[in-house]
């Protein structure tokens, strides 16, 4: 599953997008299409993300959450954001990077607080599952609760 982000003020994003919209059409098969608003993650998802990370980083280095270094935390950001791509291929995980001076161009991962209110929630839900199914439970609460409970109705 791929997702766009597409904006009038970057014509590149509406062309690619339509592209690929053209080559799934051709393909024959029905396609679902959602169109809904670009919002930024709220600051309660994000503080909760970075809890989560702290709680799971405590189990997997068995050390208590006071005695994590930011490496630490950075370290089980990064795997999480590896494993959640490797399973799901979300391109919002990535970004393309260039260095003009060489000429050459990787992909890196994102900020979470570059991530989207729905592609946040999209990888806190796999969050809490991985850590649910290493023995971490990571509790739903706040905004992030709210949002779950209208996806389940």
């Amino acid at each position: 599953m791929k997702e766009y982000i597409i904006s009038e003020y970057n014509q590149e994003s509406v062309e690619t997008f339509l592209t690929e919209f053209r080559s799934k059409l051709k393909e024959g098969s029905p396609l679902k299409v959602t169109l809904k608003s670009f919002t930024e993650g709220s600051l309660p998802q994000k503080a909760l993300i970075h809890i989560w990370i702290r709680e799971y980083a405590s189990a997997y280095f068995k050390k208590p959450i006071k005695a994590l270094t930011p490496d630490d935390e950075e370290d089980i950001k990064v795997m999480l954001k590896q494993k959640a791509y490797k399973e799901f291929g979300w391109d919002f995980l990535t970004k393309k990077v260039t260095n003009h001076d060489l000429g050459i161009s990787a992909h890196v991962l994102k900020s979470i607080g570059d991530y989207s209110k729905g592609e946040l929630y999209m990888f806190m839900e796999f969050v809490q599952d991985y850590c649910a199914a290493q023995g971490v439970i990571c509790e739903s609460v706040g905004e992030y609760k709210k949002l779950k409970n209208e996806s389940m109705r």
